[in-house]
């Protein structure tokens, strides 16, 4: 008799456990409830944060304000995207092309007229043999402001590889056409097809 009244203590007092369990729960509000859905590796949140109360003071200040917002923005903008290009880079360097060209393509979301995004991209497009992506971003590099005397000499080449690329899937293709079993001109002009496409 002894040991079935421990047995029903031990079970009265796990029941009042899960009861007060049960009861603090349901009165944590629902606010402190954290999704960590949005958060991605080394990107942060892109969780919407609540206004700051002396934004919304400027808001109602006027135009003045306004602009001052918006330099607010655009700098913090820059920031982010110079910080997703020094990722990029370190990528790059690693040899993390594709992580690195996920990263350009978030800075160019937050600063379209950073020059050292599109450099960087072409650069890494030219490594992998994306000549026509490479000479695209490189292109809109050089339309950038920018000190940089390279770019030009870059394009330059790249443009007599296209050049040269071109010339030379045209002979393959007469010559394909020529012998259709010609299995290395198939190949070559297949890889040069590759290295030409947008």
């Amino acid at each position: 008799m002894k040991g079935n009244l421990f047995t029903y203590i031990k079970i009265g007092v796990v029941i009042s456990l899960l009861l007060a369990l049960g009861y603090m729960i349901s009165e944590v509000p629902g606010s402190t409830a954290i999704d960590f859905s949005s958060v991605r590796r080394n990107l942060g949140s892109t969780a919407a944060r609540t206004p700051e109360p002396m934004i919304e003071d400027e808001i109602a200040s006027g135009p003045e304000a306004l602009a001052a917002i918006q330099a607010r923005t655009k700098y913090v903008n820059e920031g982010r995207a110079r910080q997703y290009v020094e990722s990029a880079t370190t990528d790059y360097y690693q040899g993390s092309y594709e992580e690195a060209l996920r990263r350009l393509e978030r800075a160019r979301i937050y600063d379209p007229s950073n020059y050292s995004i599109f450099k960087l991209s072409g650069q890494i497009f030219f490594e992998k043999n994306k000549f026509r992506k490479a000479f695209n971003d490189w292109e809109r590099a050089n339309q950038l402001p920018n000190d940089d005397r390279t770019i030009s000499r870059d394009l330059d080449v790249l443009r007599r590889l296209i050049r040269y690329s071109r010339t030379e899937m045209d002979r393959l293709q007469r010559t394909v056409n020529k012998e259709p079993d010609n299995r290395v001109a198939r190949a070559r002009l297949k890889e040069l097809e590759e290295q030409m496409r947008d």
